[in-house]
């Protein structure tokens, strides 16, 4: 190896983002835990991107939020409520080629008002999207009349459940709403916009963005990727019942800031997003198969997202 290749390495393992390190560790320590043959098999691997694949759709309006210096807490909500307005409208008879834009529609509707009072009155968008998350999961509750809705219908159940080949179509779904979302964080004056408001947000009104509608514009797309995930969600259990999307808003706001995000505004990625999903969805699954009580699993997982958090600010000081 001549000087020029060993120079060439750290630079070239310096562009792999720190949470891909994370990834494979967390993946090979739960192989090495767990009985040979349950955690590190290819059904259990397509069932981990199934899993994740409803975080990650839900974790891109987190991720939106938080790039603005914001947050979203009615992502969990939306999805609640849009399960259950699906649900209720495929029982009812109405078919999945209208139900599935009448579901996304509410959804959004939310994500709009969120942003309407966020933009145009400049709330504090904890307070806001907390309120809405009751309300959202108080209209589920009467939705479905304070009960599981059950749908067992091949056509309700195609999107969550079906598969092309090996891989679900809620997966093919996320990959996607995920280029959808790169392509418009990085490649479009909206998401320049929503980066500049991060970063300094009384200067990217001094250079004349629009701050307002940048906002609206974020918290609409957060209600319109929730609203996904809750449909997908609904889909893929042929049922739906009020805080079904409870705890999303806290993983989605997890996968985004061990992603790198910063809760202070201005950078995260939406492919760094998308790892963050996977690592909160292996923790769950590799957890589960060692047999970890559902009372242990969140202070292990709340420890790890501290641990890596904690890992990557350090890191962040060094450079």
């Amino acid at each position: 190896m001549n000087k020029v290749e060993k120079c060439r390495m750290p630079v070239v393992l310096k562009k792999v983002p720190g949470n891909v390190y994370t990834l494979i560790i967390i993946t090979l320590a739960f192989w090495i835990v767990c009985k040979p043959g349950t955690f590190l098999t290819g059904s259990n691997m397509i069932n981990i991107a199934g899993q994740c694949s409803f975080l990650a759709i839900a974790s891109i309006g987190s991720l939106l939020a938080i790039i603005t210096g914001g947050i979203d807490l009615s992502v969990g909500g939306i999805m609640c409520f849009s399960g259950v307005v699906a649900a209720v409208l495929s029982k009812g008879g109405m078919p999945m080629v209208l139900v599935v834009p009448v579901a996304l529609l509410a959804g959004t509707a939310v994500g709009a008002v969120n942003g309407i009072i966020i933009a145009k009155n400049n709330v504090a968008p904890f307070i806001i999207t907390l309120a809405m998350w009751n309300i959202t999961d108080s209209l589920a509750l009467v939705v479905a009349k304070g009960a599981t809705v059950s749908v067992n219908t091949d056509e309700f159940r195609l999107l969550g459940s079906g598969e092309l080949g090996v891989l679900p179509y809620c997966v093919i779904i996320a990959v996607a709403v995920y280029t959808i979302f790169h392509v418009i964080t990085r490649k479009t004056r909206t998401g320049t916009y929503i980066y500049a408001i991060g970063g300094n947000e009384s200067a990217a009104h001094l250079t004349g963005i629009n701050v307002a509608k940048s906002k609206f514009l974020v918290y609409t797309f957060s209600g319109l990727t929730a609203a996904l995930a809750g449909v997908l969600l609904a889909s893929k259990l042929g049922s739906a019942n009020p805080g079904q999307g409870d705890g999303y808003e806290f993983y989605g706001i997890a996968s985004a800031v061990v992603a790198g995000a910063s809760m202070a505004g201005g950078n995260g990625t939406v492919w760094n997003t998308l790892i963050g999903a996977l690592i909160i969805t292996i923790l769950r699954s590799g957890l589960n198969i060692a047999g970890m009580p559902n009372s242990w699993q969140m202070v292990v997982l709340g420890l790890v997202i501290v641990g890596v958090v904690f890992v990557d600010v350090m890191s962040r000081r060094e450079k």
